[in-house]
């Protein structure tokens, strides 16, 4: 009898070790899908911060030259909202940006 119960109790703890053992294995795996998508999601973010910052340097060189004022005019209407005093500015109300 002490024997029975002795199996039966190494049996509950190999089933339960087996479970644990599962567990820890799925969730090691999920931990290292959620790494490599963050990773994939730094990647894509630095690759924008790179696109940016090359767009930053390109226009820092256009406005350091003084050469295009029309470009730094349409720059400043666009995308800074300003006019010069004298200009009368009209905006549409239905327009989508």
């Amino acid at each position: 009898m002490a024997r029975a119960r002795k199996s039966k109790k190494s049996m509950i703890f190999r089933i339960a070790f087996l479970a644990f053992t599962v567990y820890v294995a799925v969730s090691v795996t999920a931990i290292q899908i959620d790494i490599a998508n963050r990773k994939q999601q730094l990647a894509d973010a630095q690759a924008q911060l790179d696109e940016q910052k090359l767009i930053k340097s390109e226009i820092t060189d256009i406005l350091n030259s003084g050469e295009n004022t029309e470009y730094i005019m349409k720059i400043a209407r666009e995308k800074l909202g300003m006019a010069f005093p004298d200009e009368e500015v009209f905006v549409d109300p239905n327009r989508k940006e």
